[in-house]
């Protein structure tokens, strides 16, 4: 039971999941499911099919990014709290990075083909999430256009 409000407590802090209430929270819970991943375990591969989001309940993650010269490099570490693969939640593109767990930690992951349902059953929690999502999007689309005005300006 404590678990359970742990879980909607970590998913109500998710901004694409903002203004869900706990009865739309607990349909989410429904078709979610935890995962184990030890120290150096891929969750999944850069180019791998997008079909789950996860969300950090123990532990942590590294997600990493083949580079033009081919080397690696370590993009982000999120720990406990923290998620990754949401934009697979709506359009299921290959992966963008790879994702491997930096110790024991455990996720809980949501399918897009789960989640789908419950947006196209569920017209008040879709109006609800794809709202969220578009403002949380068009946040970090600003974001991005401000880092890339800033280079552009340091590259003349």
């Amino acid at each position: 039971m404590s678990e359970q409000k742990t879980l909607e407590d970590l998913i109500k802090g998710i901004e694409i999941f903002q203004g869900l209430e706990t009865r739309d929270i607990n349909k989410v819970l429904k078709v979610a499911s935890g995962k184990k991943y030890e120290s150096g375990e891929i969750v999944f591969s850069e180019g791998d099919l997008g079909d789950s989001f996860y969300l950090i309940i123990e532990g942590s993650v590294r997600v990493e990014k083949k580079l033009v010269d081919g080397k690696i490099g370590e993009v982000a570490s999120l720990r406990s709290g923290d998620y990754f693969g949401e934009m697979s939640l709506l359009d299921g593109e290959p992966r963008s990075a790879t994702v491997m767990a930096a110790e024991l930690s455990k996720l809980l992951e949501i399918k897009n083909s789960q989640f789908i349902k419950i947006i196209m059953n569920d017209d008040n929690f879709a109006r609800k999430v794809l709202w969220a999502f578009c403002t949380t999007f068009a946040r970090r689309l600003r974001a991005t256009n401000m880092l890339l005005a800033n280079f552009a300006q340091r590259q003349t």
